[in-house]
C-alpha cells in the first residue's frame, strides 16, 4: 500500500472517531514511554494470529531503530491495556525492550473495540475473516446496534430498503474504503457460514482462507473433518482436497499419497536430469492412475 493511499485511509478512519476528539490522526497527542510489564492484552483484542515470519522481521527492526510507531493504551487498574499495537508490543518484548512508546487515553469498552478494530483494518496482512469481524465491529459502533444484528439488518435493507438507514450505511462503508454495503453482505460476509471448526482454525491463524473455502464446500461432514486434519498434518493444497471431496475419491486419494512421499528437498538435491525422470515418471503413474478410476467407473455404469 502506498504512503498516499495509507494516509487517505488513516483520515478516513479518523472520521470515524467522533467520540474521542483527541484520537484523530491530526490531533498529534503527547506520546509516553509506558513499560511493558505495566501492558495489559485485552481478552477481545481482533487479531489473534501473528505470522512468525513477520513478525521475526519486527524483532529486528525494533531491536536497530525501537518502536517507531506508538501503540494505543488506556488506563486501568493496576497498569494499562492495550487498546491497539499488539505485534509491537510483542517484538518489543522479544527484542528485550523493557518499555515502549504509547498514546495514553480514556477509552469506554465500546470506543476501545472500535478502535482497535479500525486498526486492524488497516493491516496489509488482513484475511478475509479478519476484515469482516471488523468491518462488524465498526458498522455496530456507527449504527448503534448490536453486532450481531447488522448482518440480519444489511439482508432486510436489501429486501425493504429504508432511505435513512441505506444512507447511514452507505457513509460508513464510503469512509472504510472497502467496497458497498450491498456487496459486502453479498460476498465478504459469506465467510461467516464456514462451519465453526474451520473458522476457530482461521482465527487461530491455522489455517487460510483458500484452504478453508475449499473445505467449506464440502456437504459430508465426516468427510470434512477428516480432509481438514489431514489438511492440517499434510498441508493439503486446495487442488488436493477438492481431488479428495470427489464421489470417486479412491484414485485421488492413491494420486495424493504418493504426492505425500515425494519429499522435495530429497528431489531438489538431485541432479537436473533425475529430477526430470522423477517428474516424468510422476505424471505417467499419475495417468495410468486416472485412466484406471474412469476405466472403473464406465464398467459400473455398464453393470448398472
Amino acid at each position: 500500500m502506498s504512503k498516499a493511499a495509507k494516509r487517505s485511509r488513516a483520515d478516513a478512519f479518523g472520521s470515524l472517531l467522533g467520540a474521542l476528539p483527541d484520537l484523530s490522526p491530526d490531533a498529534r497527542p503527547p506520546i509516553s514511554a509506558v513499560p511493558l510489564q505495566n501492558i495489559q492484552i485485552r481478552p477481545s483484542q481482533p487479531r489473534r494470529h501473528f505470522s512468525e515470519g513477520a513478525l521475526a522481521s519486527l524483532v529486528q527492526s525494533v531491536r536497530e531503530q525501537g518502536v517507531l510507531q506508538p501503540v494505543l493504551v488506556r488506563p486501568v487498574t493496576g497498569g494499562y491495556e492495550l487498546i491497539a499495537g499488539e505485534r509491537r508490543v510483542r517484538a518489543a518484548q522479544l527484542a528485550g525492550l523493557t518499555a515502549v512508546p504509547a498514546v495514553v487515553r480514556d477509552a469506554t469498552d465500546e470506543q476501545a473495540d472500535l478502535l482497535a478494530a479500525l486498526e486492524n483494518l488497516q493491516r496489509e496482512d488482513l484475511n478475509p475473516l479478519d476484515e469482516v469481524d471488523a468491518t462488524l465491529t465498526i458498522v455496530a459502533r456507527q449504527l448503534k446496534i448490536a453486532q450481531g444484528e447488522v448482518l440480519p439488518l444489511l439482508h432486510a435493507q436489501r429486501r425493504t430498503p429504508q432511505p435513512e438507514v441505506t444512507e447511514q450505511l452507505d457513509g460508513v462503508f464510503a469512509q472504510l474504503g472497502r467496497g458497498t454495503w450491498r456487496s459486502f453482505a453479498s460476498n465478504k460476509a459469506g465467510v461467516l457460514r464456514f462451519p465453526p471448526d474451520l473458522l476457530d482454525l482461521m482465527r487461530q491463524g491455522t489455517l487460510e482462507y483458500t484452504r478453508a473455502a475449499a473445505l467449506a464446500r464440502i456437504k459430508d461432514e465426516p468427510l470434512r473433518l477428516q480432509l481438514t486434519q489431514r489438511t492440517l498434518k499434510e498441508a493439503l493444497s486446495v487442488r488436493d482436497i477438492a481431488l479428495a471431496a470427489r464421489p470417486d475419491k479412491a484414485v485421488p486419494e492413491q494420486i495424493m499419497r504418493v504426492r505425500t512421499l515425494l519429499d522435495e528437498r530429497r528431489v531438489g538435491r538431485l541432479g537436473l536430469p533425475e529430477q526430470g525422470r522423477v517428474k516424468a515418471l510422476l505424471s505417467e503413474l499419475e495417468a495410468l492412475l486416472l485412466g484406471q478410476g474412469q476405466r472403473s467407473t464406465r464398467a459400473k455404469s455398464k453393470r448398472s
